[in-house]
């Protein structure tokens, strides 16, 4: 079968789609990757076939921007995902999220030209299937207006299934006149406007006719959604592994600390200086290595003696010489320590999902987090030597990925996928038309 993939511009994003694209190309389907311009390079380094729609997202800046934009707003005006405060959230809370979400990030997102790209090379190649990444929500219209079948690749917990479901409640309570939905109106007229009716607009759309899930399944938000469970095999790119990672460490253990593009670059609303975490470790009798930017390790100065700065380091060749992880919440890392049983302090950066995961974290005993408003090296300092000194983090991350590697791999899954391929493809066949030369990079 052909299957086409519909990722966000960001690296992270793509990096979350490798393994299992891997797994279906290797299984002898067809498989291309579509995103913008910004990671076309990092799609072909992976091995995979990459095509072109619409123009750059430069998604990291937008994203700077938008942290700077929302100072002193712990809901970052919608966008903070998590819902960490409300059980359930009130109507008027629910409207702003989907408000904020569909006008700030769906749509800028999926900019038209790259709807138009996508769809038009699902009319012309006619996938099979279309996985698409929660947030790239062209690859649901693109599907159902090439007849494909069609799946959420989640990254991390759904709280997209969550709230989505909640407020679909929330509004079927609601007269009639009062049920607005922003994420609905803007799907029906992309629709329409790609050649589509306003009846092709259902919730499939939004949380796909499946979701394929790799969140251990304690952690796994409970839905009534059909969704196929997936280990998660960790990707981190092209890598060199150092000579320095094969030497034993300079001190008893090893602490790895990664901040991330918004900690490590801002210091707007939900970040936290990287200054304070090293002072935090400062003079520990543990070798950090952190990884920071060349130009913000110039402006920390003098760095303490126990820390190693690195650009990058692979982490799935770095954690599993590692006693702890100080990280910022991103979905790859804390994936990643998961899959290694190694306890994580997570010092959410409150875009998206960081605090639905440091929660979940929390409970499941593989961890901890401080909020990034009571940041300060003295707790977090606290904090560290916690996660190290305490065994019971270390059983608990033990305990989350015997989950993992109890879960069916990539490669298990694939049948599975294709029998919901069958199931749910409009036209029942596989359909096969000759290729019309989509752009490609790194042909």
């Amino acid at each position: 079968m052909r299957v086409l993939f519909a990722t966000m511009a960001a690296r992270s994003h793509v990096y979350a789609q490798v393994t299992l694209a891997s797994a279906l190309r290797t299984a002898g389907h067809e498989v291309l990757v579509a995103s913008q311009p910004d990671v076309l390079d990092d799609i072909v380094r992976a091995g995979l076939t990459a095509v072109r729609i619409g123009e750059d997202l430069n998604i990291e800046e937008e994203t700077r921007e938008a942290n700077a934009g929302f100072e002193g707003d712990r809901n970052l005006g919608g966008l903070a995902m998590s819902n960490t405060r409300y059980d359930p959230f009130p109507s008027d809370h629910a409207l702003g999220m989907f408000t904020a979400m569909t006008a700030l990030v769906f749509q800028n997102v999926c900019p038209e030209p790259m709807v138009d790209d996508l769809v038009g090379l699902a009319l012309d190649w006619r996938p099979d299937l279309v996985v698409w990444d929660p947030l790239t929500l062209a690859g649901p219209v693109a599907a159902r207006l090439s007849g494909a079948a069609h799946a959420r690749l989640l990254f991390g917990p759904d709280q997209m299934g969550r709230n989505r479901t909640a407020f679909r409640a929330l509004l079927d309570r609601q007269p009639p006149e009062l049920r607005d939905d922003p994420l609905a109106e803007w799907l029906t007229w992309t629709l329409e406007r790609c050649g589509g009716g306003a009846g092709d607009m259902s919730e499939e759309l939004v949380l796909g006719q499946w979701t394929i899930d790799p969140t251990p399944p304690s952690m796994r938000i409970p839905l009534d959604l059909p969704w196929v469970p997936v280990r998660y095999v960790p990707y981190n790119g092209p890598s060199l592994l150092p000579d320095w990672l094969r030497e034993p460490p300079r001190h008893p253990r090893r602490l790895c600390l990664t901040l991330g593009v918004s900690l490590g670059e801002a210091t707007g609303a939900g970040t936290v200086a990287a200054s304070d975490i090293l002072a935090a470790v400062d003079g520990l009798d543990v070798e950090v290595v952190a990884t920071l930017p060349r130009e913000l390790r110039e402006q920390l100065g003098t760095l303490p003696a126990n820390v190693r700065a690195v650009d990058f380091v692979p982490l799935n060749a770095l954690l599993p010489s590692c006693s702890g992880i100080i990280h910022h919440g991103g979905s790859g890392t804390f994936m990643t320590a998961l899959v290694h049983a190694i306890p994580q302090l997570v010092v959410p950066d409150m875009m998206w999902d960081a605090m639905e995961k440091a929660h979940s974290l929390a409970r499941s005993g593989a961890g901890g987090y401080v909020d990034a408003g009571d940041v300060s090296p003295e707790l977090l300092r606290e904090r560290v030597l916690a996660l190290l000194d305490d065994p019971s983090y270390a059983t608990g991350a033990r305990r989350v990925r015997a989950e993992i590697v109890g879960t069916p791999s990539p490669n298990d899954i694939v049948p599975v996928l294709e029998r919901l391929t069958a199931e749910h493809r409009a036209g029942g066949t596989e359909r096969r038309p000759v290729l019309k030369s989509p752009s490609t990079s790194g042909a």
